[in-house]
């Protein structure tokens, strides 16, 4: 929630322990903080080859993120990517390419026609930036977004909160949790969220997460964890469009292109089973079964053609889908921790079974012409009487069944030398079958997957260690925006060195890593065309780099940076007639939505004069560089700085703040979608109150 206070983690069970710098508050990025995305052991950022971004949950509540969106604007190089999304789901890139989400290590549905994230549940994130396949199977090369979830509390807390601001939003949310008896820990979280958003762009969320954990043994335990969630909100892909040059329209910032019947609702139950069972003191095993049931329903405009000589938007189109899912992952892993000589040794071995089948329905309309894309009016106000368009539809039946092995070795030669080694291969057996555009047609394929990786990290001193690292990945799409799959896995190779450091006793820690990935295979779908090829070749190089200091007591700084290029390899053609434009290359663009550089600094000051005691405030700067909507580049989003601030008062067993976003009432457009690029708020406030009974 949207304000400020320590993060609670009173648990004798926790998925991702946190590892927090002594004095009031948690500083995320110390090199001896301990996470276990990208290794699935409990390990220190130190001995990592790889970039990780830590974001507590006490960042997210003083910054006012009650969403994925402007959490992870605290990861460097991590953009959204709305044209993926369409406004009802979250979807980003990372380092320019595409990423993918975990919950607890677990898988958590797909970047397309995923779902909209709350921050109620969430203890932290976790950002692994790169491939992630030789350990979590097949997935984007981009990188993996890993929410940690609060666990059952072994001491009784409770904590209520409620919130209110701009555009009709309120909410309001419980946790409790605590000892059931001896040997059992609960904790129950539920919240509802409400808002009529900026340009009508509302919301309406429901979730309810009860957890337990059962110590039934010395060395054994039992964790269950259930997630309802009833989540509708109204999509845009949008947003304001191009004119025929090339630039966004004049129509005002709060103007609406997209039809008024758009409308998404997705259903989501989750139920996570994990047994922990510690052999002896160096051996352990986890068990994991995951069940994961998800319906989508929603009617939402698809395409749509930037405004032509006339300045009329021409081409629009609506559909409406269906999807319903389920997915199913069982698992088991061995860590052993042994020694050779002079070698310290952390094996993990796991076996992963997983199985997807999806039903995917979709149908599709012709819609009117919007006559002036500066002063739009949306001329239908509902699908009845319109045409369905067989072309434009699909109804089909999506398997996957993922057989994997996988094993890696930490080798630590001392203190100064760290070696680490993974390899994963799966047999996935995967299928789309039915009718596309009227025409039944059947894909499948049973390839066998194997991806890699392998680094080093030398420490000179504790407190400053240099890695470089390699590692690959495979990835098969399963998902039902696209209009078929892949009959081919897409592949990704990246490579990596950095330095992690602390100075001044863990007061300054920074990150600085140079990276450089390619991603080959993956579909696309060019201008004009009706389905996707697999013409897909990007390459991203760049730097990045992290800081979070505490340079005087009270006073801290977040700050993260990227500088970037990343590039489109592929020598399809695409066309833009309305531009001028026929069957030119792609290569050497940029691709959609991915801006060469991008930044956020947070500061806070907590008083340290007795009589304020207890209230602070906090500004944040956010830059994006310019980015383009469309594959050939023709359509440019510009770059934008948005200011951000806090107000907050806080004790033992209440507080309130006040977010104020930006500031200036800035325009700005966080994202291009395909046909034009999404604005964001106008200058809003956000109140929030907590009181915590423990």
């Amino acid at each position: 929630m949207p304000s400020v206070g320590l993060a609670q983690s009173n648990s004798s069970e926790q998925a991702l322990p946190a590892v927090t710098v002594s004095g009031a508050k948690s500083l995320p990025g110390n090199p001896n903080e301990v996470v276990t995305t990208g290794t699935k052991t409990d390990t220190p950022l130190r001995d990592i080859p790889a970039a990780v971004t830590v974001i507590p949950e006490e960042i997210l509540r003083e910054q006012g993120a009650i969403d994925m969106n402007y959490a992870l604007q605290n990861s460097a190089g991590v953009q959204p990517q709305l044209a993926g999304g369409y406004g009802f789901a979250n979807n980003y890139t990372i380092r320019g390419l595409a990423m993918r989400f975990l919950r607890d290590g677990y898988p958590d549905g797909p970047s397309q026609n995923g779902y909209y994230r709350t921050m109620y549940d969430v203890d932290r994130i976790e950002v692994l930036k790169g491939p992630g396949s030789a350990l979590y199977g097949s997935g984007q090369p981009g990188g993996t977004v890993n929410i940690a979830t609060k666990p059952p509390l072994s001491k009784f807390s409770a904590e209520v909160g409620a919130f209110g601001g701009s555009f009709g939003t309120w909410g309001t949310y419980v946790d409790v949790g605590g000892p059931v008896t001896s040997e059992v820990n609960a904790r129950l979280i539920a919240d509802y969220e409400k808002s009529d958003g900026y340009r009508g762009l509302g919301r309406d969320i429901r979730e309810v997460s009860p957890s337990f954990n059962w110590a039934y043994d010395t060395n054994k335990s039992l964790t269950i964890k259930y997630d309802h969630r009833d989540i509708n909100i109204v999509p845009d892909n949008y947003g304001i469009i191009f004119n025929n040059q090339g630039k966004i329209a004049g129509a005002p910032r709060d103007a609406r292109y997209y039809s008024p019947f758009n409308d998404t609702r997705q259903l989501i139950d989750r139920v996570t089973v994990s047994h922990d069972w510690r052999i002896d003191p160096s051996l352990t095993m986890r068990t994991a079964f995951i069940y994961d049931e998800r319906s989508l329903d929603m009617t939402r405009n698809a395409g749509g053609n930037g405004g032509n000589a006339a300045n009329q938007m021409t081409g629009r189109n609506a559909r409406t889908q269906s999807d319903d899912g389920h997915f199913i992952l069982a698992q088991n892993e061995l860590v052993w921790k042994t020694r050779t000589g002079p070698v310290d040794h952390t094996v993990l071995f796991g076996l992963e079974y997983s199985d997807t089948h999806i039903n995917t329905a979709r149908t599709g309309y012709n819609l009117p012409n919007i006559l002036n894309i500066n002063a739009p009016v949306v001329p239908e106000t509902t699908l009845a009487g319109i045409p369905s368009v067989p072309a434009q539809g699909f109804n089909r039946v999506l398997k996957q069944e993922d057989f994997g092995v996988y094993l890696q070795d930490q080798l630590a030669f001392g203190e100064h030398f760290k070696l680490r080694g993974a390899v994963r291969t799966d047999h996935v057996k995967f299928s789309d079958v039915g009718t596309q555009g009227g025409a039944f047609r059947s894909i499948g394929n049973s390839p066998n997957l194997t991806s890699g990786s392998l680094g080093g990290v030398w420490q000179p001193t504790r407190s400053l260690s240099f890695y470089a690292g390699v590692s690959s990945s495979k990835f098969i799409n399963v998902s039902t925006e696209p209009s078929a799959l892949s009959a081919d896995p897409e592949s990704a190779l990246q490579k990596e060195i950095g330095v992690k450091a602390d100075f001044f006793e863990g007061k300054l820690n920074t990150n600085v890593s140079l990276f450089e990935t390619e991603r080959k295979n993956y579909y696309i779908t060019l201008p004009g065309a009706l389905s996707p090829t697999p013409d897909g070749r990007d390459k991203s190089r760049g730097v990045e780099f992290e800081l979070s200091a505490l340079p005087l007591p009270g006073w801290t700084i977040l700050a993260n940076f990227v500088l970037q290029n990343v590039e489109v390899e592929s020598n399809a053609l695409a066309s833009n007639a309305i531009m001028g434009v026929n069957n030119r290359s792609i290569a050497g663009t940029r691709p959609a939505g991915v801006s060469r550089t991008g930044g956020r600094i947070w500061t806070t000051y907590d008083f340290q004069q007795q009589s304020l005691h207890g209230w602070g405030v906090g500004m944040g700067l956010t830059y994006k560089g310019d980015s383009y909507a469309d594959t050939l580049n023709l359509y440019q989003v510009p770059s934008y700085v948005v200011l951000d601030a806090a107000i907050y008062y806080r004790q033992k067993k209440f507080d309130v703040t006040l977010n104020l976003r930006n500031l200036t009432d800035k325009t700005y457009y966080i994202s291009p979608t395909f046909s034009g690029a999404l604005p964001g708020d106008k200058r809003s406030a956000m109140v929030t109150a907590r009181y915590r009974f423990n």
